[in-house]
C-alpha cells in the first residue's frame, strides 16, 4: 500500500513537472495535467486542488491573436476531473467551479472567430470581444458537449452528451440538444419534465 502510493505521488510530480506547474498562477496540490497536453499562458491559468486533466487537452489561453490583444484568465476549480481531448478556449475570463465532471471532447469557450471580412480565412480573422462564461459547482457536462461564449451553466446542473449550450442552464437543471434546452429541473420540491415527446427517451434513460 506504502509503496502503491509513492508510486502514485512520483506520478503526479513527473506529470506535473512535464506540464510546468510552477509556471501556472495556481496549481493546487495532487493536482495533474496528463500529457500530452496544450498549455497556452499558464501564469494566466489558475489551478485549484485535486484537479486531473486527462490526455491531449487543450488549455488555449491566449493574449495576442491577429494583433488584437487579450486580458485572458482560466480557472478550474476544486476537484474537476476533464476528460480527454477537452478544449478551453479563453481570450477572456472561463470560470470552472469545483468538483465539476467535464466529458472528453468538450469544448468551453468564450470566444469565436470573427467572421464577417468574406475575403479573409475565417483563421485569419481576430477572436471576438469576448464574454464570460461560467460552469457552476458540482455540474456535469456530458462528452462531446460544447459551451459557447456567453453561457452560464448553474450549479449541479447536467448537460447530456453532445448539448450545444449558448445561454444559461439553471441550477439543477437537465439540458440537452443544439441548442440545448432544458428538459428536466429542480423547482424546489421535485423535479419536472419537459412534455415534449422528443425528450421522453432520454429523460426515460435518467430515471432511476
Amino acid at each position: 500500500m506504502v509503496v502503491r502510493r509513492v508510486r502514485q505521488a512520483l506520478r503526479r510530480r513527473l506529470a506535473n513537472r512535464r506540464a510546468g506547474a510552477h509556471r501556472f498562477a495556481a496549481f493546487g496540490a495532487g493536482s495533474t495535467i496528463l500529457p500530452p497536453a496544450t498549455v497556452l499562458a499558464p501564469h494566466r491559468i489558475e489551478i485549484g486542488a485535486g484537479v486531473v486533466i486527462f490526455e491531449r487537452a487543450s488549455l488555449s489561453v491566449v493574449e495576442e491573436f491577429r494583433g488584437r490583444r487579450h486580458e485572458p484568465w482560466l480557472r478550474i476549480g476544486d476537484g474537476t476531473l476533464v476528460g480527454r481531448d477537452a478544449w478551453f478556449s479563453c481570450v477572456g475570463t472561463l470560470d470552472v467551479g469545483r468538483d465539476v465532471l467535464i466529458g472528453h471532447n468538450v469544448l468551453i469557450a468564450d470566444s469565436f472567430h470573427e467572421y464577417e471580412d468574406v475575403g479573409t480565412p475565417v483563421f485569419h480573422q481576430p477572436m471576438a470581444p469576448p464574454r464570460d462564461t461560467r460552469v457552476g459547482d458540482g455540474a456535469i457536462l456530458g462528452p462531446g458537449a460544447a459551451v459557447l461564449a456567453g453561457s452560464t451553466i448553474g450549479a449541479g446542473a447536467y448537460v447530456a452528451a453532445n448539448a450545444v449550450v449558448a445561454g444559461e442552464i439553471p441550477a439543477h437543471a437537465v439540458a440537452a440538444g443544439n441548442p440545448a434546452e432544458v428538459i428536466r429541473r429542480w423547482d424546489g420540491d421535485r423535479w419536472v419534465d419537459s412534455d415534449d415527446a422528443r425528450w421522453a427517451p432520454l429523460l426515460a434513460s435518467l430515471t432511476r
